[in-house]
């Protein structure tokens, strides 16, 4: 969010790249896949600003300009919108210098997406799709700088069956149900993670020591049931890892870190198309600690920390996979 922030909103930024076609993707599956979409990235980013590089790490995020075929034309990894300017600039002067069937993609698009290991290929058809937006809470005294109104968003992923486990078998006002504990889970270890300043790992199994959620059924409308919805998570988790980028990656330390939650929301779901048309449950409680890129090196204390769930729309970009959907074991 702090490149969309710095960079993205910059009027020169903007007006270059309106003659780009933007594209965006994870780029762990990127780096190290091995079908033809992990492959072609690859090829691009041996040619980029950390083409080689194992020390401090091996990634290759960062932004690439190509052509369809993977022909390079730049790469940067930068929040500075001046310098991501000139890059811009620095593209578009080579694609200005090649022949026009340098342009375009050559031969047939290898990327056949049914042979693609993308998890975009599991999403939820009919299912339940949340928008899960985290932030820190006014806290006393209050953050200042960049940092003060930094936030992050990730999407849960529930099947339909799954989604018609958060009903009671029976409907009728006043009935109550407790939503499986696996579904739950979900959300605590994969989702209420403290990334509002950067990356996090999900929490092991083993951490949630709370999961629970109580729906119960308030109004019925025909074929729509609305429900309220509470409940607490509590994710504790000990060990050894660094928490501070790369300056103390070689040497890790004991750490811990934590985040309790209490949940209070409500839904709507229509039995006719049997999903749900309507989602909003706020989560409130403490994070402590940090973990190695989620930059909280210097703010381990306990401290207030939110997120909402909402419905996700029907766009493309509100189909983009959970950040560590990996962990959901669905094959």
């Amino acid at each position: 969010m702090i490149a969309r922030q710095s960079v993205w909103i910059d009027p020169e930024v903007k007006e270059l790249t309106a003659k780009f076609i933007p594209a965006a993707d994870e780029v762990g599956r990127l780096q190290s896949g091995r079908d033809a979409e992990c492959r072609l990235f690859q090829k691009i980013a041996e040619q980029g600003h950390y083409a080689g590089r194992t020390r401090p790490s091996s990634t290759r995020q960062g932004t690439y300009a190509t052509t369809a075929d993977g022909t390079f034309l730049a790469s940067w990894n930068s929040n500075n919108p001046r310098f991501v300017a000139r890059k811009l600039g620095e593209a578009l002067k080579n694609w200005d210098r090649l022949k026009a069937e340098g342009r375009k993609l050559s031969g047939e698009d290898p990327l056949d997406i049914a042979q693609l290991n993308r998890a975009d290929r599991f999403f939820p058809e009919g299912g339940l799709v949340l928008k899960v937006n985290t932030r820190d809470l006014p806290r006393d005294p209050p953050q200042r700088g960049r940092w003060a109104d930094a936030w992050n968003q990730d999407f849960a992923w529930f099947t339909k069956d799954e989604a018609r486990q958060f009903l009671p078998a029976e409907i009728e006002p006043g009935r109550t149900h407790e939503v499986p504990r696996t579904l739950v889970e979900r959300l605590a270890r994969f989702h209420f993670l403290d990334n509002v300043r950067g990356q996090t790992s999900p929490f092991p199994a083993r951490a949630i020591e709370d999961a629970t959620l109580t729906s119960r059924v308030t109004a019925v409308h025909g074929d729509v049931v609305s429900l309220r919805l509470e409940g607490r998570t509590k994710a504790v988790q000990n060990g050894e890892w660094s928490i501070r980028g790369y300056r103390d990656m070689s040497r890790p330390g004991s750490q811990a870190r934590g985040l309790e939650m209490k949940l209070l929301g409500s839904a709507r779901f229509d039995r006719k198309p049997g999903r749900f048309v309507g989602f909003e449950v706020v989560a409130v409680g403490t994070r402590s600690g940090g973990t190695q890129y989620n930059g909280r090196g210097n703010d381990l204390a306990a401290a207030p920390f939110g997120a909402v769930l909402s419905l996700a729309g029907e766009s493309r970009a509100e189909r983009v996979a959970p950040e560590h959907f990996r962990g959901y074991g669905w094959r």
